[in-house]
């Protein structure tokens, strides 16, 4: 055999030197597949340029960031590089936040790219070689080790030459995901506690355009990466207190991370970060309030919770929002009074269904916006105008339909009849359903605790503690519908049935006024025009359908205008989606809708103020659509001996509406374990955690807790 020609060999070894290899060495493992690039074809001796170790990671698995919060490790690489060389430390991008069996971690998912810069010697010719040996550590259930050595050889000329598109690509899609230096300055104070607090001085900053703030410290040991984050952002900045970590030195001169918020901008909610290195401020002591552990807040097993949902369904029929649908679903069943007991059966299973698939599919509908999310709260539904509007128009019909207008027998032009009033199986089923979306702006007693474990809670606890509370709502009538001798006590059916089915037409169109009333606070008073007007047009749609019973051409004409004009009342409602917020809820304006009389504007940090100063402090978190709230207002908190006591005592009075979305108080009530309004938090002066009073109020209870004060003082 001749042996292969020499000057052969040489001509394809020079050319195998000249030619740029990207990823010489690729490791493929069953969770991660890495690659080292350059961002250069060609290098020029002396000038830096760029690689990246590129990781695509198994989906649901993750890798750690620099730091790696509570547990894990980061990933490490280790260069071997030709005499001169120079390698800088990595360029970590933007981390995002696990949370796996309580444990908080910092990593990247599905992909990430770690930047270095390389510098090569300036006498140097020939190819530069780079060697890496890589180690990380990936993780879902469990976490395994993996390793990789790479190697990278580019060709050197007189001018660097870029890499192929395809590459270039990937690397300015990596120095997006770089944080940019913070063009705030920052700081930070110590407060007694020992816990820092970081100021981020932001002027000028619109509260309702910030959102998920979050402070990514870039070390292990001064912050805690296993304490809830509540940043609170105002005009002079954000506010974000932090915990103070397990490291046993003292905390830093500077304190560094990552400053992570989105932003509504006019092309949709833009996701920015920023590098911060915050200076200690020795001058600022922040005042430092924490709630966990407020007296009144309870941590419920999920037997306790699903008690306490029972009950709080239970007496959620007291309430003054369900009462009118549950007094029109007493006359139906008084209307049974007589019938054959299957049939009494029939309907009290047909309404508990109503309330129990309701629940189940609000169930639902939770666990898919807090996958997306994160979080979700009892009642977000009515933080929607166009929500509010969709519900007048539902108490708005049902309070025609119960005066009379249209009959509940006849049919609607062919559309179908009447559901909620419908006799039957049909007409109880969506009683119970009606009776569902009415409840959800109220709080029982006993529900708050629950609904704040079960948004907590994983899937199977969430969906049992909603169907305890629903079936806590339907027991009543379906031991009423089970039990002949309560059907017994029932009155004859008479006259008095209709009169009555007449008169509940009324507490209907109360409740419509109201969530009218409701809109108003959310979009301004031009809120009224467009109720009132898809109104007029929904009642017109019902005046055409009463008329005529056969196929004819003027029964079409009738029945294409009628639609027309359902339609164009629900195109007015989506044209409330494009109407800012008024100043009451957006930003506290006494003006508002939630009356603000003697009352400030809860924030975070005026709260802080006023409880560091050593005045008492009392809290209302509440809203426009929640009846609870304006009752107990009525009752206990806005009458004279109240407001005398109030004012006597010296009582920092804090309102917190949430009328519309405000992530401040969203915080503090997922702070507490709570889902929703209303939320009463006092505060005795020198007291160290705030009492949570009940979410029914009286007179004399809200004089009791302000006579505490006298005491205190003796």
């Amino acid at each position: 055999m001749s042996r292969f020609p020499a000057f052969l060999l040489g001509i394809l070894v020079a050319i195998a030197t000249a030619l740029p290899v990207f990823a010489q060495s690729v490791v493929q493992t069953d969770n991660v597949r890495t690659e080292l690039l350059a961002d250069v074809s060609t290098v020029k001796p002396g000038e830096p340029f760029w690689v990246g170790l590129r990781q695509t990671i198994r989906p649901k698995w993750h890798t750690y960031w620099k730091n790696p919060g509570e547990s894990g490790l980061p990933t490490e690489i280790t260069w071997t590089l030709p005499p001169g060389a120079k390698a800088d430390p990595i360029v970590w991008p933007t981390p995002i936040l696990f949370e796996v069996g309580g444990i908080i971690n910092y990593g990247f998912k599905d992909e990430s790219t770690l930047l270095v810069r390389i510098t090569p010697p300036a006498d140097f010719s020939g190819p530069l070689r780079l060697e890496a040996a890589a180690n990380w550590l990936v993780c879902e259930d469990v976490c395994i080790p993996e390793e990789g050595k790479f190697e990278l050889t580019l060709p050197s000329g007189t001018a660097a030459t870029p890499a192929p598109p395809a590459i270039r690509t990937l690397f300015e899609q990596a120095r997006r995901s770089v944080p940019t230096e913070s063009p705030w300055p920052a700081r930070y104070g110590i407060a007694k506690s020992g816990d820092p607090t970081l100021v981020i001085d932001a002027k000028g900053l619109k509260a309702d355009t910030i959102g998920n703030v979050y402070f990514f410290p870039a070390e292990w040991g001064p912050v805690a990466t296993m304490a809830k984050q509540n940043a609170m952002v105002d005009a002079n900045g954000i506010h974000i207190p932090l915990k103070r970590g397990d490291a046993k030195t003292a905390l830093p001169p500077l304190l560094a991370g990552t400053l992570v918020l989105t932003e509504k901008t006019a092309d949709g909610t833009v996701k920015q970060a920023f590098d911060v290195s915050a200076k200690l401020d020795p001058a600022f002591v922040p005042s430092s309030v924490s709630l966990a552990g407020a007296v009144g807040s309870e941590e419920l097993s999920l037997v306790q919770a699903l008690l306490f949902a029972l009950l709080g369904g239970l007496i959620l029929n007291l309430m003054p929002c369900v009462f009118p649908v549950l007094a029109m679903k007493a006359a139906a069943f008084a209307r049974l009074a007589g019938h054959d007991r299957t049939e009494m059966r029939r309907d009290g299973l047909a309404y508990t269904a109503g309330v129990l698939v309701s629940f189940a599919a609000m169930a639902a509908i939770v666990l898919s916006i807090r996958a997306v999310a994160g979080e979700v709260s009892w009642g977000f539904q009515f933080q929607s105008p166009i929500f509010s509007l969709l519900i007048a128009y539902l108490f708005f019909v049902v309070g025609l339909n119960l005066s009379g207008v249209f009959d509940v027998g006849n049919r609607l032009a062919g559309i179908g009849q009447g559901l909620v009033a419908r006799g039957g199986t049909t007409g109880a089923f969506f009683t119970g359903v009606l009776a569902v979306i009415v409840a959800t702006p109220c709080t029982a007693p006993f529900m708050a605790a629950a609904l704040g474990f079960a948004l907590s809670q994983p899937a199977p606890a969430t969906v049992a503690v909603l169907l305890a509370m629903g079936l806590g709502l339907a027991l009543p009538y379906l031991a009423l519908s089970m039990t002949p001798a309560l059907q017994r006590l029932m009155p004859r059916p008479g006259l008095w049935m209709d009169r009555l089915r007449q008169f509940l037409a009324f507490p209907m169109y109360a409740s419509a006024v109201w969530m009218i009333w409701v809109l108003t606070q959310q979009t301004g008073a031009d809120g009224v025009l467009y109720a009132l007007g898809g109104m007029i047009l929904i009642a017109f749609a019902i005046w055409l359908l009463r008329f005529g019973s056969t196929a004819s051409a003027g029964t079409w004409l009738r029945r294409g205008l009628a639609a027309v004009a359902v339609l164009l009342a629900f195109g007015v409602t989506l044209k409330l989606e494009d109407r800012p917020a008024t100043a009451a809820s957006a930003s506290g304006n006494a003006t508002g809708g939630v009356n603000f009389d003697g009352w400030e504007r809860f924030s975070r940090a005026r709260m802080a103020e006023a409880v560091a100063a050593g005045k008492p402090v009392f809290v209302d978190f509440t809203a426009a659509w929640c009846i609870t709230c304006l009752v107990n207002e009525r009752v206990a908190l806005e009458t004279p001996a109240s407001r005398k006591a109030f004012e006597q005592a010296g009582v920092v009075k804090l309102k917190g509406d949430w009328t519309n979305r405000d992530p401040e108080i969203t915080g503090v009530l997922k702070e507490l374990g709570r889902a929703g309004v209303p939320l009463y938090l006092f505060w005795v002066p020198g007291a160290e955690k705030p009492k949570i009073l009940p979410q029914i109020l009286t007179e004399s209870l809200i004089l009791s807790e302000l006579s505490s004060i006298e005491q205190t003082k003796r």
